[in-house]
């Protein structure tokens, strides 16, 4: 810092390289100064998340000693902020440093230097970049750049020992959580690690618990960490995680488009996933769009599917799909091509021609289409098909309006996700016969039984 003689730019400096650590390890976060330095209880810094609506002091300390931070605790402590030494370690006093972590931990404060922040933000470990998050918001107790290596290692074993049902370094990770983190921070990484040990065949009851006892089942923002952090795409580990994951959930979620772990877990829960509406929008292609198509995404507190210039909006509650669009009624002719491309069976359609407004209902349970009454209007190229209801299993139907694009059961019913795919979408939209095979490759293959089967997801 001599190369900065002036106080107000070395305090500058030294807030700025600070920041740029603080921010490393955790980008979602925002930092800004104060126009404090050093003040016994003004903070020099504020770290926040405008997402979360939480914000978190960050104190600056040009000494190590841990008696003189310890003493600086009783200023500060009941704002749980971040004690941010500017030099690395914390004395060579084992008593005096004891003592500093008790204190720390009992207030729920995070005592730590730059050097430890850096260590623990260059990991190459996902599961460890999710624990640097958690610290940033609700690290507790010492930590400096060895402890951070030493953190980084039980993390790192732990998911790996979640991975293969080994509970000694899994216990010992969650063990590490309860120590180092706050009850709500700790909860999280607890429940993504004991997600990951039910994903590969654990059970709940099995599962190592720690001290305090956190365990239970993922939130939705959980589920949103989860889906940044682990890269496989096994169908049966999808398919256990997301057991308790609702489509409501997914579409609150703030997911980045493209997220692999969005399709990985949308495609194995296809048929537990389900929404009481579908709406398809016309969308050009945008800028920078990614290109994979077809592909799942957010938006609009739906969950979307991207197709080749059009959006199927999928949403828990009708109230929540966008706008209606005036879209053109496609010809009978058309209509009766999709029905049977697809293999779907129409129990009634509303059919329009300049004269008249017809509905043809089957009473027997058959595809109405190949009647002889509807036949004969097919080759008009002024007869158009406004409603359809396509048979769904045992369910009464899911009604279709081509005029806007849309599908929904009767009054408030859900249907599954698959059921929109497999029966809604080739009904609401002309695709080619590999347009369609790829959009129902994103369900998985079933297996006899109706459960899934172990293998890979087809994306």
């Amino acid at each position: 810092m001599l190369d900065y003689p002036n106080p107000d730019d070395r305090v500058r400096v030294i807030k700025t390289l600070v920041g740029d650590r603080l921010a490393g390890a955790d980008p979602a976060s925002e930092v800004r100064f104060t126009e404090y330095f050093n003040h016994t209880f003004a903070p020099d810094m504020v770290l926040s998340w405008p997402r979360e609506n939480r914000e978190r002091l960050v104190f600056l300390r040009p000494s190590n000693n841990p008696r003189w931070i310890s003493d600086e605790l009783r200023w500060i402590s009941a704002n749980k902020p971040i004690v941010m030494s500017l030099h690395s370690g914390f004395g060579r006093d084992s008593e005096a440093e004891q003592h500093l972590a008790q204190e720390a931990h009992r207030s729920d404060v995070l005592v730590t230097d730059p050097d430890a922040v850096l260590e623990i933000s260059q990991s190459d470990e996902p599961v460890v970049d999710l624990l640097s998050h958690a610290l940033l918001r609700g690290g507790r107790g010492v930590l400096n750049e060895d402890m951070s290596r030493s953190v980084i290692e039980y993390t790192s074993a732990g998911f790996s020992g979640a991975e293969q049902l080994d509970a000694e370094p899994t216990g010992a990770a969650v063990e590490l959580f309860a120590q180092l983190l706050e009850p709500e921070q700790a909860g999280r990484m607890t429940r993504v690690v004991q997600a990951v040990w039910e994903g590969h065949g654990g059970t709940a009851s099995s599962f190592p618990r720690s001290s305090i006892g956190i365990a239970g089942p993922l939130t939705g923002e959980d589920v949103a960490l989860l889906l940044g952090v682990v890269e496989t795409e096994a169908i049966d580990f999808w398919h256990r995680v997301g057991r308790n994951i609702s489509l409501e959930q997914l579409g609150e979620m703030d997911i980045e488009d493209f997220s692999p772990g969005l399709q990985s877990i949308v495609a194995a829960n296809a048929e537990r996933l389900s929404a009481r509406g579908l709406r398809v929008v016309e969308q050009p292609d945008y800028l920078g769009e990614p290109e994979l198509v077809p592909r799942w995404l957010v938006k609009g507190g739906c969950l979307v599917l991207r197709g080749w210039g059009w959006s199927a909006h999928f949403a828990a509650s009708k109230s929540k799909l966008p706008p209606e669009q005036d879209l053109r009624a496609p010809t009978l002719g058309e209509v009766r091509r999709r029905v049977r491309d697809a293999g779907l069976i129409v129990k009634n359609v509303g059919v329009r021609t300049p004269e008249l407004t017809i509905t043809f209902e089957s009473t027997v349970g058959r595809d109405v289409m190949e009647r002889k009454e509807v036949a004969q209007h097919a080759n008009r190229a002024d007869t158009v098909v406004t409603t359809a209801t396509v048979n769904v299993r045992a369910a009464r139907g899911l009604i279709c309006d081509l005029r806007t694009g849309s599908a929904s059961g009767h009054t408030n019913a859900s249907y599954e996700l698959r059921d929109y795919i497999r029966h809604a979408l080739p009904l609401l939209l002309s695709m080619t016969r590999e347009e369609r095979a790829a959009v129902m490759s994103l369900l998985p293959p079933e297996a006899a039984t109706g459960n899934y089967v172990q293998g890979q997801l087809p994306i």
